[in-house]
């Protein structure tokens, strides 16, 4: 993978986790591939088939929540080609309900993307809980 390519990784993956702490449902889209085989896992273990699926459960906590907070932290990017790669983190969630309570959780998480034309795209995410609070 040249190093044009990771900066673009890095930047696509960035601007994937702003769209999410805005709430910006159709530029968080923008960074997934929408089929009815993207698979969404989830830290509670719910497991998301199809785009469809896992933007009806963006859109309620979208709604639901005041506001979120999304961290991606030691990113590792594994390339594959210049058409495939892979990334893992450690991730931080809080979420601020319409009460003012703020609910945090935090774990490791992971991507599989591919460069569909010119875009990369999320083909398949994984989060899971930090063993350190299971």
């Amino acid at each position: 993978m040249t190093a044009d390519n990771q900066k673009e990784l890095d930047d696509f993956l960035r601007s994937m986790r702003q769209a999410y702490n805005g709430r910006d449902l159709k530029a968080f889209r923008a960074h997934f591939w929408t089929d009815k085989r993207f698979v969404n896992l989830d830290v509670s273990g719910r497991i998301d088939v199809g785009w469809g699926a896992y933007e009806e459960i963006l859109d309620s906590e979208f709604r639901y929540m005041d506001k979120v907070t999304l961290e991606l932290r030691d990113m590792r990017i594994t390339p594959i080609d210049d058409q495939f790669a892979t990334a893992i983190c450690n991730w931080k969630l809080s979420q601020i309900d319409p009460d003012g309570r703020t609910v945090s959780q935090s774990g490791r998480a992971s991507f599989a993307m591919t460069r569909l034309r010119s875009e990369w795209k999320i083909v398949q995410q994984h989060f899971s809980t930090d063993p350190a609070e299971a």
